[in-house]
């Protein structure tokens, strides 16, 4: 065999085992794996800011009452450690019992504030969550794909369009701007005036 077959001859064998590579790579499907970034997701997600802005004004409400139950009690107490003198028995004793009271109310307050705010935070989160598993379901159903991960604690290294944080955080935002616009009053447009009769 001449330099000049042997040359055509590799040359052929390079583009038939180029034509197999490509073959191989438009029949061999991809891989079914996805990632999120969940912490991205709950810090910019306009449901996640809501339900945040939501609890914050809980909790600064629940401090408010709170705080106005200790200084009546801190109000109460002070009334108790000046009341002295010998006809003031019967009010010391109606103070006493006033601080005990008080002092069970604020208790029972502050448990109520923690359980209230807990319960709430809950389902906040609960319905964030439930929202988040229909979109990455429904995507995952869409692109076949059988395993959506955490970026934030799982994936080291993964293709580029594997990554749908972008698209679910979109998804959700038309969402929950979709229905806030069905839960707002249609606006009243103005009806036409009667037509004057001469």
């Amino acid at each position: 065999m001449t330099t000049r077959n042997l040359g055509a001859y590799a040359a052929c064998l390079c583009a038939l085992l180029a034509c197999e590579r490509n073959a191989d790579a438009q029949t061999r499907p991809s891989l079914p794996i996805a990632y999120i970034s969940v912490q991205k997701i709950l810090a910019e997600a306009d449901d996640a800011k809501a339900a945040s802005k939501e609890l914050e004004t809980l909790r600064a409400d629940r401090n408010r009452e709170l705080t106005a139950k200790r200084q009546a009690l801190d109000s109460t107490k002070l009334q108790l450690a000046n009341a002295g003198g010998i006809f003031s028995g019967a009010r010391r004793q109606q103070l006493t019992e006033q601080v005990k009271r008080e002092e069970q109310e604020l208790q029972q307050a502050t448990l109520h504030a923690q359980t209230d705010f807990t319960d709430r935070q809950r389902k906040l989160q609960d319905r964030l969550r439930t929202e988040l598993g229909t979109i990455v379901n429904a995507m995952a159903a869409q692109r076949g794909v059988q395993y959506v991960l955490n970026q934030d604690v799982a994936v080291v290294l993964a293709p580029a369009g594997a990554n749908w944080t972008d698209e679910v955080l979109q998804r959700l935002n038309a969402a929950s701007r979709q229905r806030a616009a069905s839960a707002s009053p249609p606006e009243k447009s103005a009806s036409p005036a009667a037509p004057k009769t001469p």
